[in-house]
């Protein structure tokens, strides 16, 4: 084999290892439209388009951007056993304040449930005490 046949090759192996990789973390992603503020454990975030993202090899690190990218964190979640035929986030509503407890995504790979925060326990036992109960979970489809 002439040398330049080799290394053509070899940039093209390399080439398609480059897309594996890009195709393989684009699986772990979903897009979704939250019209009301939420927190991500102790972390406001604004209403806004938001992109969802695990990594393949760590399905527990949780990345959400939002499209203008003035939202940037990333969060640690459970493995969530729940499968769910709809793709969907499930927020915890405690009056006007919403918590990001699930994402039930079979189709990009993420069903992970948020541990609550310290600030959630704070607003439910808040509500408790002036006799307000939960106010539900709220679905959003991804």
């Amino acid at each position: 084999m002439k040398p330049i046949t080799v290394i053509a090759f070899a940039v093209c192996l390399l080439a398609s290892f480059a897309v594996v990789g890009t195709v393989s973390a684009q699986d772990h992603a979903a897009t979704a439209t939250v019209p009301f503020g939420f927190n991500v454990g102790a972390k406001w975030v604004p209403p806004g388009t938001y992109t969802i993202t695990s990594d393949a090899d760590s399905p527990e690190h949780i990345f959400i951007r939002s499209a203008d990218r003035k939202v940037v964190l990333m969060t640690i979640a459970q493995p969530d056993s729940q499968i769910s035929n709809r793709n969907k986030l499930v927020f915890t509503r405690y009056g006007e304040q919403y918590f990001l407890h699930e994402i039930l995504c079979s189709a990009c790979g993420m069903n992970v449930a948020f541990p609550g925060s310290k600030h959630e326990r704070i607003v439910r036992s808040r509500h408790l005490e002036a006799g307000l109960s939960h106010s539900g979970d709220v679905y959003l489809a991804l």
